[in-house]
């Protein structure tokens, strides 16, 4: 059976920002198989049983830089039901950053959107992937351990590709493109995937430092 290693399954095998323009049908057939193709892949027997233990092992996301949910309250000052990242995964200090967000059926806002169809709305998509770049702008070298707020200022190029529903894991990757710690001033790009597929793609969000 093919290990899978860390969180690269999770991710696209291509560059999540490819430096050459491309059409959005062309870039969402280059992100990686399902992740129910993943899981369940077997190399040499295909008749192999598959198990919680090995379902288990795949979905912990252990890469040795997780931060929990209550580091996450640390820093953040979002709380229930406004704190929309559940798990950091992955952290490169002024770099990126990898975190989840375990939709439930139990969510508040499936109690209106939409009762007969459930579906998460797109801007709490986009405020998911705002509130994990705000932890890596708190936790890059500037800001680490201090007493910041970091505010939501902009947003550009925000691109809807499919619905977040109930059961979903939100897998969300942000970049910093750039941080001006004289002005406060952070702009970052992010990508939000379920299942291997791009479900959320922005290109530019601005964050200004709360004075």
């Amino acid at each position: 059976m093919k290990k899978h290693k860390g969180y690269q399954f999770l991710t696209p095998r291509v560059e999540l920002f490819p430096k050459k323009r491309t059409s959005a049908k062309k870039y969402d057939q280059g992100v990686g198989k399902n992740l129910n193709e993943k899981l369940f892949a077997v190399e040499e027997n295909k008749n192999e049983e598959i198990d919680g233990k090995h379902i288990s092992s795949v979905m912990s996301y252990d890469t040795g830089d997780n931060i929990n949910i209550e580091k996450i309250k640390t820093i953040l000052p979002h709380r229930y039901p406004f704190l929309l990242v559940d798990k950091v995964i992955h952290v490169e200090r002024n770099k990126k950053i990898i975190g989840i967000k375990q939709v439930s059926a139990n969510e508040q806002f499936f109690n209106g959107h939409f009762p007969a169809k459930a579906v998460m709305p797109g801007v709490l998509q986009v405020e998911a992937l705002a509130q994990l770049g705000g932890i890596l702008c708190l936790t890059n070298e500037e800001n680490s351990g201090r007493d910041n707020l970091f505010l939501f200022a902009g947003v550009d190029g925000v691109r809807w590709k499919k619905p977040v529903l109930p059961g979903d894991t939100l897998v969300m990757e942000v970049e910093q493109i750039s941080f001006k710690p004289t002005l406060g001033v952070a702009k970052l790009r992010g990508c939000a995937y379920v299942g291997g597929h791009v479900v959320l793609k922005v290109a530019e969000m601005t964050f200004a430092l709360a004075r």
